[in-house]
Parts: structure tokens; sequence; C-alpha cells
């Protein structure tokens, strides 16, 4: 278990938050970043989701994380309801714009920024897998829509230092989250050339500390689970 900074661990008390999480996953990050920013005590647990023994599923019937598990131990799944939970339950500060319209810009970014991180994890898998078995239409398929998500995402952040409303939210969260995840998964893909404003955003975002903290690392991956 690996305690930051802006955790803190209480002895003797067992009512706390409990993360399920994997130290590459884009998804198990955005939430790690809403407790950070909320300053919210929890307990991080990482896992290897890909381990044949990992038992994810006692958590959540689909065996992915992340995983909230909450002071009453009710299991809660998906980043995004993950994090709509968080920001019901613990308001302040607010990572979702309070304007309708500005909520909706910032949910939409988010949904685009998850599926590129989604394409990313089909990408890396096929290539995982022998050269002979790989299917190269699967993989420009994915590799389009990488593409075609960071170019919205080009256009719809804006040159200030916010996604939206010049105020941190979950768009900055994801786009950071996304954009992290893609160079340490694809390397070869040369984004910061081809996407100046994204580049420029993260480059202004990577001095928070919430995103130092959860800066993203690879696992190993067990063979037999490919």
């Amino acid at each position: 278990v690996f305690f930051t900074q802006y955790q803190i661990i209480l002895t003797g008390i067992n009512k706390m938050l409990k993360l399920l999480s994997a130290t590459p996953s884009p998804f198990a990050r955005k939430v790690r970043v809403v407790l950070l920013e909320k300053n919210i005590p929890f307990e991080l647990k990482t896992i290897n989701p890909w381990n044949m023994n990992a038992d994810i599923e006692r958590f959540n019937p689909l065996g992915k994380i992340p995983v909230l598990i909450t002071e009453d131990n009710d299991t809660i799944y998906d980043s995004k309801f993950i994090i709509e939970w968080i920001e019901l339950n613990y308001p302040d500060p607010a990572v979702f714009p309070t304007d309708p319209k500005a909520r909706f810009k910032a949910q939409q970014i988010q949904v685009i920024a998850d599926g590129i991180c989604e394409a990313l994890i089909l990408l890396f898998f096929e290539n995982l897998r022998p050269d002979s078995q790989q299917s190269k239409p699967w993989k420009e398929r994915q590799i389009k829509k990488i593409s075609n998500g960071l170019h919205t995402l080009e256009q719809q952040i804006s040159n200030d230092d916010f996604c939206v409303e010049n105020t941190f939210s979950i768009a900055d969260i994801s786009v950071v989250s996304a954009a992290d995840y893609l160079s340490l998964r694809f390397k070869t893909y040369e984004w910061r050339n081809k996407f100046t404003r994204i580049s420029k955003f993260v480059a202004r975002q990577s001095a928070r500390q919430s995103f130092i903290e959860t800066m993203p690392t690879p696992q190993d991956i067990e063979k037999n689970t490919i």
C-alpha cells in the first residue's frame, strides 16, 4: 500500500474509502486524482488485474478496475460512476462545473478522453499477440479512434489554464490521464508535435501535485491471460 502526502493514515479506524487500482490504468488514475484533489482520506490497494489470482470479481462482477469500496463496504465500479458518487458525497471542491452547458462540455471531453484510452487498451493487447495473429485492420481501427479523439480534443480545449470555465474539472483530469497513458502505451505515436494545444495544456498541468503523485507506470502481464 502506498500513501501519498495527500492521504491521512488513521490508525485504529477501519471506516475509510478503499480504492482498488492498477498503476497504468488511466481510469483508476482519474479516481485517484479526484480523491487527492478533494483531500479525501483513502486506502490505495494496488493490484494487477491481469493476474489470474487477482480475484477482482469479488468486488466487480465484470472483473475490472477501478473499484471503490465505501466506508459501509459497498462497492462502486466504473470510473465515471465512482467520480459521480464521490462528487455527490464529497462536493467540495467540485470537479464538475455547476453551469449545465459547462458541465455538458466537461463530460463530453471526459467521454472522448476515455474513448481514446479504451482504444489504446485494445491496441496494446493486440500488439502483445504474435505478429502472425495480429489483425492489421483492427489495429488501424483503434489508431483511427485515437487520432480522431485527439483531433476533437485539440479543437475543444481552450488556450486557458483549464479546459472549461477556467476552473479545474473532470475535463482536465480526463485529458491529462489520456495523454499520459498514450505516452506510456504508444511511444511511437508522435502526438505532441501533431496536437500542440493538447501538448501545451498537459505541460501546464504536469506540475500539479495530484498528477505527479499518480503518474502511470507499467505492470507485468501474465502471458496466459493474453
